[in-house]
This record gives structure tokens, sequence and C-alpha cells, in this order.
């Protein structure tokens, strides 16, 4: 007896092959959004951290490459906008050409020229550098995550009417890239090494992208742009598209402007905290990406949620934090690091799930989604343009933080709120309307805690009245900055911001005060016999002191070398016969501690004093070895530390100039960062002896600051005229981190418990 087996048909052999085959194809495209976003997200890090040592650890080398990012994602935008016209047939060609383009130009690597020359300015020539180094391939990857959900939704493939999902992929991958960088990447391999990987990534991504463009071309969906007539359904085009749109709110000018609006507020406020927190702390890859991750955390979160019941309360908090806010910002913020930190990420996780939230709540079909992306793109990069090169122009001070913060109070107006009555009787709501603000500043200014809380929440209160009324909102809005604004504007003589920071000069009967950020960077007295006494820091009674009694005399220091300038106080303790070179990496600190009207320490200071411009590492590799009887480093933005100046590297070229017994010095003094323990480590690694010291000025003192110093030599030896000098000069306690121009960890040197 014979058995006869029939083989299966073919519907059966497509039916078994599509359990799989779809879940793969849908994989192929999840994954490339995944890979491509890390790709973009990991390489911003990584090459603002090339670049960083050429502009002295500037905090605006990050805003400044952040502007460069979104300018190339926009372009990338634009591109997958305009170029998904020609269909599903044509495009993915294309579009594989380009990505294959930039692949000889990889691995990254920072030029030669990367440092700005004095005649150029610092924030163009640097976007220029960006665009030599990085512009072709982030560009091209820029343009993934609308061109493969545009390309999702040509293909018959699962989901294909709704690819949004692939967008929360992408964020996801962007999320994880963000994370990685500090924690694991760039703890792990130097620069060079992690382009090398970057490289491999983007060859790995090409492979996918050419998948999916594979994938795109086979499966196009009937009636999709650039399918074949004879898939074509029996409407046409004009027909399908009204099918698909019908009651969807047709993209206008005002819709436009509206997407406009609520993605520039996230983006630049994403850039004015990070330039707040990276001035205060340090400017380094941890202090970029908390903040753009939490930006992209609130876009994930409102982009996946179905409904936005709790919009409305998000946009009352965003308008509370629009009046009250601003105040705080432009009085000089919280002088405690972790919580002005927390009121930071707050104020950023707030107006971005409320922003990105009435984005998703307004976003167009499918059909429309390059053009939704794209004019988003341009929103954020506004906002980039507005905080790396308007704001810098327009404002001779960090104005563009409240100026943003205060702008939430339009987002009653963006989320088209009808304006409604203020209840109550006409004189009891004009009543309150004038007295309750008068109060609540009144309550604010206050000593007593008790009573600012009180004037916050009046002031919470009464916003909460003019809520119902968005245009009266956006004015109150208005005038909370103007307001202190102004007030702001009188508080100082001489005001200046570049590139490299903000700087103002406070003159008093008794004293001129240099204040760089938020701190106070020295002073002069103005009494002309009290010109040349070392104050500040700096104060004779200080571990500075101690350093000129130790060493000062002698023949070892009859050239010193100080890396940052600030009003010129180190100055005060040169002798005749010394020659003192200060290196400063902005001419507008040089301009102002020459000028007379404000300081003197240069023109009064009896050795010869000389002023070279330009990043104090890269000027002293063109001193000659054994050079300096000293070396003394001075250099902070505001309280923020240019970490290149603190490496194991650094220090080893510090260690070449010292002439034979020479010490180094280093200024650690910091609110927030306990900076000793790390220098010790890093110097022993080094091969340096270590010493430190640390003074707290005398309550009614004046004169001096509380201070702290970490001192070097090539040997034990070399430090004992400082150890017996004082006897507050001790060895630095072991277990510090070794910093080195790869990695420099920063939390682990937080003051967390210090008030």
């Amino acid at each position: 007896m014979s058995v006869v087996v029939e083989s299966p048909s073919r519907s059966e052999r497509a039916a078994r092959s599509g359990r799989w085959r779809l879940p793969a194809l849908v994989g192929i495209y999840t994954l490339a959004s995944l890979v491509g976003a890390g790709l973009l997200f990991v390489v911003q890090p990584m090459v603002t951290k090339m670049i960083l040592p050429a502009y002295g650890g500037s905090p605006m080398v990050w805003n400044t490459a952040v502007l460069f990012f979104q300018g190339a994602l926009l372009l990338g935008y634009g591109y997958a906008h305009f170029a998904q016209r020609l269909g599903a047939r044509k495009q993915p060609i294309l579009h594989a050409v380009l990505i294959l383009l930039p692949l000889p130009l990889l691995p990254i690597a920072a030029p030669e020229w990367a440092g700005a020359p004095a005649s150029a300015p610092p924030a163009l020539w640097l976007l220029l550098v960006l665009t030599v180094m990085v512009g072709a391939p982030f560009t091209a990857v820029a343009a993934t995550s609308p061109l493969i959900q545009r390309w999702y939704s040509w293909s018959d493939l699962p989901r294909s009417g709704d690819p949004y999902f692939l967008y929360a992929a992408g964020n996801t991958g962007s999320l994880l890239a963000l994370l990685s960088y500090p924690l694991f990447i760039e703890p792990a391999a130097e620069v060079g090494g992690q382009a090398t990987w970057w490289a491999i990534g983007y060859g790995v991504f090409v492979t996918l992208m050419a998948a999916c463009a594979v994938v795109v071309r086979r499966a196009v969906r009937p009636g999709a742009a650039g399918a074949p007539e004879s898939e074509a359904p029996e409407t046409g085009p004009a027909e399908e598209t009204a099918a698909q749109d019908a009651g969807e709110e047709p993209i206008g000018w005002r819709r436009r402007g509206r997407w406009l609006f609520l993605a520039f507020v996230p983006s630049s406020l994403m850039l004015g905290v990070t330039a707040h927190m990276s001035t205060d702390i340090a400017p380094v890859p941890l202090m970029w990406v908390i903040p753009l991750a939490l930006y992209l955390v609130t876009f994930i979160v409102a982009f996946a949620l179905r409904t936005h019941r709790r919009l409305p309360a998000a946009v009352v908090a965003s308008a509370i934090a629009a009046v009250v806010l601003p105040w705080t910002l432009i009085r000089g913020g919280i002088g405690y690091a972790p919580a002005a930190i927390a009121l930071d990420l707050a104020l950023l996780a707030l107006a971005g799930l409320t922003c990105h939230g009435l984005l998703a709540a307004d976003r167009p079909a499918p059909r429309q989604l390059t053009e939704f992306f794209f004019v988003t793109s341009v929103g954020g990069a506004l906002g980039g343009l507005f905080n790396g090169i308007v704001a810098p122009l327009v404002f001779n001070w960090t104005a563009e933080l409240p100026v943003v913060v205060a702008s939430l109070g339009l987002l009653p107006l963006a989320a088209r709120w009808p304006a409604r009555s203020i209840p109550g009787s006409a004189p009891t709501r004009w009543a309150f309307l004038v007295t309750a603000p008068l109060a609540a500043l009144l309550l604010c200014f206050m000593d007593t805690t008790a009573l600012r809380c009180a004037g916050f929440a009046l002031a919470a209160s009464w916003i909460l009245l003019i809520v119902r009324r968005p245009r009266v909102l956006a004015a109150v809005a208005v005038a909370a900055v103007l307001v202190p604004f102004t007030v702001k504007q009188s508080h100082s003589i001489d005001r200046e911001r570049t590139f490299f920071g903000q700087y103002q000069v406070r003159l008093t009967p008794e004293r001129a005060t240099f204040v760089h950020g938020t701190t106070v960077h020295g002073f002069q007295l103005r009494a002309p016999g009290q010109r040349m006494t070392p104050v500040s820091y700096y104060a004779r009674r200080g571990p500075i002191g101690d350093v000129f009694a130790a060493y000062g005399a002698g023949p070892r220091s009859g050239r010193v070398a100080v890396v940052g300038l600030g009003a010129g106080g180190l100055a005060a303790y040169g002798r005749p016969g010394q020659r003192m070179d200060f290196f400063e990496i902005d001419p507008a600190v040089v301009r102002i501690a020459r000028d007379p009207r404000y300081f003197t320490y240069l023109r009064d200071c009896p050795c010869r004093v000389r002023t070279i411009v330009g990043d104090g590492r890269l000027e002293l590799q063109r001193a000659p070895d054994r050079s300096y009887g000293m070396i003394l480093l001075d250099a902070f933005s505001s309280d923020a530390v240019p970490t290149h100046l603190l490496t194991r590297q650094a220090i080893g070229l510090y260690a070449a100039k010292l002439a034979p017994g020479g010490v180094l010095v280093f200024n650690v003094s910091n609110r927030n960062l306990e900076l000793a323990p790390m220098l010790g480590a890093t110097g022993r690694a080094a091969g340096m002896a270590t010493l430190t010291a640390s003074d707290t000025a005398p309550k009614g003192d004046r004169l001096s600051f509380s201070s702290e110093w970490v001192a070097m030599a090539r040997s034990a030896d070399d430090l004992r005229p400082l150890a017996a000098r004082s006897t507050r000069w001790h060895g630095i306690r072991g277990g510090g981190p070794v910093w080195t121009d790869a990695h420099s960890a920063l939390f682990e040197l937080l003051k967390m418990n210090r008030r």
C-alpha cells in the first residue's frame, strides 16, 4: 500500500514563512531606527569632547556644538521631507547612495587647525570645524527618523498606517546612547577608540538601511507613492488622501507656527539649563548629557501616551513657573549646587512634558509626518540659534534662561484655551489683581523662609486666576522678566559677555570687584596706599601667601607663570627683577584687568608683567622646558573647572616647564567640587609629590576669602620649604580618582552634603 504525500501549495508556504518574515522585517526597521538614533547622540558628546581643549573648556563649546547638530538635523529632516516626493521606488535608492558617501571620511578626528585663530570669532570657527569633522555622516544619519517612518508607511507591513512606534524606538536608542556615553563609553575608551567604534557602528547602520530600502521596494503598499500602476487601487491619489485625512485639521501657517514655538521653548531651555549647570560645576559630557537625556525622556513620554488628560495641569504649572522663577534666576538662582541642579532639571522636565505633550496631541496623519518633523526641527534649531548666537550678541549676561522660562506664560495661548472671566465683582477682581502681586513681591524678598513661601503661594494663587485670561498671563510673564532684568542691568558699571564667559565689574568707594558668572574672582582696594595689598583668595595670611613667602624671594622664582588672569591679583606678589607671565584665554578679561578705571595690579606691579592671550595649556607647550620657577593654575570659569588643565597629561606638561626645585600650585577653591583628593591622586600618577592647605577667613574679615590650594613638585624635598613655613600644609589622603584627557570623573567630587 502506498501513501501519497502532497507538497504544500505556494499559498501555504507563504503563510508559514509569513509567521517569521513579518516580525523579522519589522525588527529590521526598528533596529535601524534604534541604531541610527544611537549613533546620532553618541557622536555629539564624543566630538565636543575632542575639540573642547582647543577652546579652553568654555561652557559655550557645547551650546555652539548643539547649534551645529540642530542645524545638521534640520538639513537632514528637510532632505527627508522633500526627497520623499520621489516615491517608494526611487527615494530609497537615492538615500542608499547618499549614506555611502561619508564612509571615506571615517573615523572622525579633530583637524590640526581646530583652535580658532585670534582674528576669527570662536563660535563661527567652531561651526566650520564641526562641519568639516562630522557634517556629512551626521546629516546622513539625521535623516533616518522621518525617512524610515515614511518608508514604513509605504509598505504593507503591520501598523504601516501609524509608524510613530519607530519614532519611540529611535528616541529610546537616543536615550540609551546618551546615558551610556558618560557611564560606559567615556571611561572605557580614548576618544580615538570611540571614533573607531562609531565608524563600525556607522557601517552596521548602512547595512540596516540598505535592507530597509530593499524591503520597501519589494513590499510597497498598493496606492503608496511610487507604487506600480498595476498595484494602484481604483481610487485616485487625491481621493485616497482625502479618505486618509478625513477630519484632520489642515496644516496652515498658524498651526506650523504653534509647532515652531512648542519645539523652540524646550530646545532653548535645555541649552540654558546645560549652560547654567556647566558654568558653576564643569563643562564635561556628564553635564551635557543629563539635560539632553531628560529632554529626550519628555519626548518619549509625550509621544508614547495615548491620551493627554494631564496637559491642562501641566500648562498651569508651567504658567506659574513663567511668572515666579525668572525672579529667582535673575537674582542669581540658588547658591547650593545640588538644589540649583534639581530646580533646573525639574523646570526642564515640566516644560518638556508640557510642550512635547502639546506637540504630540497635535501631530498630523502619517502622510504629513515628514513636514511635522521638519517644522519641529526648525523650532529646535531656532532654540539653538537663539542660545548659541543671538543671545550672546544681544545680551551682556545669560538672560536667555529667564527669558525662555517667561515664555512658558504663552502656553495657554498655544494650547488654544478660550478666555474666561475671573469670578467675583469687578472691584474685587481689580483689587486682588493689583494688590496680590505687590504683596507677593514684598514677601518674596523677606529674609524669613516662611514669609518667602507665603509670597510664592500668593503669587501662585494669583497666577491660577489669571490663567483664565491667557493674554493677561502672557503680559505678566513678560513683566516678570523685564522688571528684574532692568534692575540687574543697573547693578554693575561694566558688564561684558564673550564666548568664554560673562563678566562684570562692581565699583564701590572701597573696592573694585571682578565677577565671572556667579563667582567673585577677586577685588582690589581703591585707597591709594592699599592698591597693591593682596586680598580675596590671595591674602598674605592664606596658603598662597605661604607659597610666595617660601619661594617668591629666591632666584628660582625669577620667572612665574600664572594660568588665569582675573583681576590680576597675584601680581601684588611681584618683586623687582622678576617676570610674571599671565596666560588668559579671553581678551576681554585682559582688557578689564588693564583698565585703570577698575584695576591697577598689572600697572603698579614692580616686576615685568606679560599677558599672553590663549589657552594656558596650549601656550605653555610653546615655552622652553625648565623655564619657570613657579607655575600657578587659577583658571576657572565662574565656579566651573576647565578639566583639560587638571589631567595627568597636563600636569606632566607643567612639570616639564618647571625649573629644578620649582613648584606647581593650583587654586582649588570651589563651592561645589572637592578637587584636592583628585589632584593628589592625579599628581602622584604623574610622578609628583603633593601637599594641600586650606584656610577659613575669620568672621568679620572683609579682605580675605576662604581658600584651598594644592602644591606639587618633582620631589618631596622641593616641598619642604612650604611644609616648614606652616603646619597647615599636609599630604593629601589617597582614594581620589585620576583624571586623564580621556576621562574626568565628576559626580564623586560633588560636595553633595555641603550647604
